[in-house]
């Protein structure tokens, strides 16, 4: 299966960049999910192969520790503005983010606009530098990573192959998800090929939790309240039970928020410390669940989103409800 057209223009475009310029700042978005680690590692494999100095720096203190078996995982840099970066930096390609907001802190490191690459599949919320590539239709940024790979002819070793599988299977829930293409398929086949083992991966991404996560999943689960005629259904988790867990490990849990026959969208609301709360939105497809992230300051796609909202949760629910409800009516 053939890339667009629009996909060989921008990948030869960010080529060209590449090819211009020798010490790179790579970076994701905050709260790293498996897309924009892997996708950003991806990357730096790609650069090192050419010759070139990468740097992948986060904002976030931790990341999500399933995707250690990532070659370079140990190699990435949480960056604290206090202590600063000695570095040499001459450009950036950023990577899975949407906006300045969602860069965190790095967005401190970056250098001015025309040495600035952006590949993201989000809606654009800023235009970050000389070349902005954004593809809503594409399932993640690895997959449009992968299209630049194609184009430079460079052959593709094991590491970098699970790389790229990784940040798909991911983004696509295991292939199942409404954004998984054909083209998805075709690029984890030539994985594949290279040697990677579906099954080690999936398994470590999606099916490896602790005990404790899994009873945190079941009371996660028996918390399931519905609203809105039932067209709204909410799990919830206190900051108790989440100081006893990796978050990454009950993730799933906002899967499982929209997994409701009859449901259109679904909530995993978790306090992340009294009085300030972490929301992850799921939608079937009839509510834009992006448009409501972005009524409290969060953003992601119109069928997954998140934000951040602060106050207990008599007092957040109803307004997230009130937002879910315009949209309904809009509908």
């Amino acid at each position: 299966m053939k890339p667009q057209e629009q996909h060989i223009k921008y990948a030869r475009k960010i080529l060209n960049f590449i090819e211009k310029h020798d010490h790179f700042m790579l970076s994701g978005h905050i709260n790293a999910d498996g897309d924009a680690i892997a996708a950003v590692l991806a990357m730096q494999m790609f650069l090192e192969k050419m010759g070139k100095t990468a740097y992948a720096i986060f904002s976030d203190k931790k990341l999500d520790h399933r995707f250690d078996y990532l070659r370079n995982f140990n190699r990435i840099v949480n960056y604290d503005p206090e202590k600063g970066f000695d570095k040499k930096i001459e450009s950036a390609i950023i990577l899975d983010v949407p906006g300045y907001k969602r860069l965190g802190n790095v967005a401190r490191l970056l250098p001015p606009a025309q040495r600035v690459v952006k590949v993201d599949h989000h809606p654009c919320e800023d235009v970050l530098g000389h070349i902005d590539w954004v593809d809503e239709e594409a399932s993640s940024t690895t997959a449009m990573i992968f299209e630049i790979l194609d184009q430079s002819a460079m052959e593709i070793d094991l590491d970098l192959a699970k790389a790229v599988f990784t940040g798909i299977v991911y983004d696509t829930g295991r292939f199942s998800f409404s954004n998984t293409t054909a083209r998805d398929y075709y690029i984890a086949a030539q994985m594949v090929d290279i040697g990677v083992k579906p099954s080690e991966i999936t398994n470590r991404v999606f099916f490896e939790n602790s005990f404790t996560a899994l009873k945190t999943i079941g009371k996660g689960l028996a918390s399931l309240e519905n609203y809105l005629d039932g067209a709204v259904n909410v799990i919830y988790l206190d900051a108790n039970d989440m100081s006893k867990n990796d978050q990454s490990e009950i993730e799933e849990l906002a899967n499982y928020s929209v997994a409701i026959r009859g449901g259109e969208v679904g909530l995993f609301i978790r306090e992340i410390k009294p009085g300030f709360h972490k929301v992850s939105f799921r939608s079937r497809g009839k509510v834009d669940v992006n448009a409501v992230a972005k009524a409290f300051d969060g953003g992601g796609h119109s069928r997954a989103a998140g934000c951040r909202i602060e106050g207990n949760k008599k007092e957040i629910l109803p307004r997230i409800l009130e937002e879910i409800r315009k949209q309904l009516v809009e509908k």
